[in-house]
């Protein structure tokens, strides 16, 4: 059929009239309705809105956390500026949290090499296998009240318990190794430092606790030419940290222990530091060679280094040769360095070795969900959320976020010692439980993690020592009661010790050491890997960049 112009003019003007009709809006509006009102989109009850105050536990920092609950359910979280750690931030998975228990990954159902099973299955495989031979425990958080019943549950049987460590307490391990002093026990006196290299370690991008060094920084560097923090970023890449550090000095990938061992040499040659410690084989030359810069800068940056002190040096793995330039800097036990925060602190086995004997090996809900134990034996794994691409026999539903009563101990590099209480702020599935309670079933002799909390509280209130904060700050010897503080805990209130008096440590170092490699990849923001991401921290990791490689993030 011929196309007139007659018709032409009809259509356009039938389209624009359409267009200014009320129809394909209110089209639009309806959709838009409808999908926001499919059955398997979330609805949250009607009913009163209150805010409790809690803590984020889905990594060890434990983070201060205020949840908006309306019917009972989470529907928004934010950050408490009274956190003395945290202060208020929090990371973009932490703030769409209360998303991820409706995450279309959730795990409801008990699975054994992909089939379909159940508790009782498992509970009896497992039963069997510590029957035939040692098992071993692998466990992401370790220090908890869970942790304590892993350890029981193992010690009873001669099995093995082993955590998974994070790349801030990989750095503590080589004093652990010169000292004596477990690496969970040490952290960085950030707050006194007045200069801190960092080699690699993505300080001011999402390295530690949210806000605890973004803070810092805020208020003693940020926008000043000649701060009183000095951050000197020691990297390939010109990162976010890098972009925003004092000073950058890009060097050559893999050379972070060839710079340490050069401003090591400077250091003592030119009689900088006044202590004494062994001299690093490789010369000037050589760690110019390595690293990409000249001897001059290397030298420079030595002098630049010590010029205001105190000064500390941060890894962003196991790096002997950065902690053993912190302990020819003196930082190594030294008030604005590596202090020791504890003196109950203990030392644990890494997962990443020793097990390949175990007959089982059971997996708790924190280890990072791309840990692969080195283990040929039947691996039982708790997990929340389906990662993908698991390699375990039995895969175990774990509660999700805030459906388990838990405890929070101190987060690691931090300085000072904490406590924290997170109570179940939702009622878990009735087809979920916890690694603790799935032990429990097992041997019903094992001390509940309610009841060590409790222990735990009383030891507090007996020690009379340290300060809760809440929404004031209140001394734990003005308590009257261990009921009255232990009710405080479980309102969200953050028990934090005080200053050790005595922070030193003595570290034995001999010779320079030799590089040894690490288990973890040097990038440490590809690194970390959550198995699922809610809908808001995707948006949030996105407009920020902050999952982005470092050579590619905008600067």
């Amino acid at each position: 059929m011929k196309l007139t112009r007659r018709d032409l003019l009809w259509g356009v003007a039938g389209t624009a009239g359409l267009l200014v009709t009320p129809v394909p809006w209110k089209l639009l509006d309806d959709l838009s309705i409808w999908s926001q009102n499919w059955p398997w989109i979330p609805q949250p009850a009607h009913g009163p809105v209150e805010v409790k105050q809690s803590f984020c536990t889905l990594c060890p920092n434990g983070c201060g956390m205020r949840v908006r609950m309306a019917g009972g359910w989470p529907v928004g979280v934010a950050g408490v500026s009274s956190h003395p750690i945290s202060r208020g931030a929090l990371c973009p998975l932490g703030f769409g949290a209360h998303q991820l228990n409706w995450h279309p990954r959730r795990l409801r159902t008990v699975r054994h090499r992909a089939s379909s099973s159940s508790w009782e299955a498992a509970r009896v495989a497992f039963a069997k296998a510590c029957s035939e031979g040692p098992i071993a425990i692998i466990d992401g958080y370790p220090g908890r009240a869970a942790s304590s019943v892993f350890e029981t549950f193992i010690q009873e049987r001669n099995g093995s318990y082993r955590t998974v460590l994070g790349p801030e307490t990989q750095a503590l391990v080589p004093y652990e190794r010169w000292s004596g002093v477990p690496a969970a026990g040490l952290g960085y006196d950030f707050e006194n430092a007045q200069t801190i290299v960092s080699f690699g370690a993505p300080l001011l991008d999402g390295w530690g606790t949210p806000g605890r060094f973004t803070r810092l920084w805020a208020e003693r560097a940020a926008g000043s030419t000649d701060p009183q923090l000095r951050l000197i970023q020691v990297e390939t890449s010109f990162s976010r940290t890098a972009a925003r550090a004092w000073q950058w000095v890009p060097i050559h990938a893999g050379s972070e222990a060839a710079l340490a061992a050069g401003v090591a040499r400077v250091l003592l040659e030119e009689h900088l530091v006044p202590t004494h410690g062994p001299m690093p084989p490789m010369t000037l030359a050589e760690a110019a060679e390595q690293t990409g810069l000249s001897t001059g800068a290397i030298a420079d940056l030595a002098r630049t280094m010590v010029a205001r002190p105190p000064v500390v040096a941060i890894a962003n793995d196991d790096n002997p040769a950065i902690a053993a330039l912190n302990v020819v800097l003196g930082a190594a036990g030294a008030r604005g360095g590596i202090v020791k925060k504890s003196k109950h602190a203990e030392s644990y086995a890494s997962a990443d070795t020793g097990i390949d004997s175990a007959r089982a090996v059971l997996i708790d809900a924190t280890v990072p969900w791309d840990f692969a134990p080195p283990t040929n034996a039947e691996v039982f794994r708790f997990a929340a959320w389906d990662g993908g691409s698991g390699t375990a026999d039995w895969l175990l539903p774990a509660p999700g976020f805030l459906e388990e009563l838990t405890d929070v101990p101190t987060a690691p590099a931090s300085a000072i010692a904490t406590y924290g209480v997170a109570p179940s702020l939702l009622k878990a599935p009735p087809e979920v439980q916890n690694a603790a309670q799935f032990l429990s079933g097992i041997d019903p002799a094992l001390i509940t993690v309610e009841k060590t909390i409790h222990t735990r509280c009383a030891d507090l209130f007996q020690g009379r020592a340290g300060t809760l904060q809440g929404q004031e700050a209140t001394p734990v010897a003005k308590f009257a009661s261990v009921q009255k503080l232990e009710e405080q805990l479980w309102k969200g209130a953050v028990w934090i010790d005080e200053p050790p008096h005595s922070a030193a440590f003595r570290c034995e170092l001999k010779e320079w050491p030799a590089r040894v490699g690490s288990a973890h990849p040097t990038n440490w923001s590809k690194e970390w890997r959550a198995p699922v991401l809610p809908p808001l921290a995707t948006k949030l990791y996105q407009e920020s960049s902050l999952r982005e490689a470092p050579d590619r993030r905008n600067v």
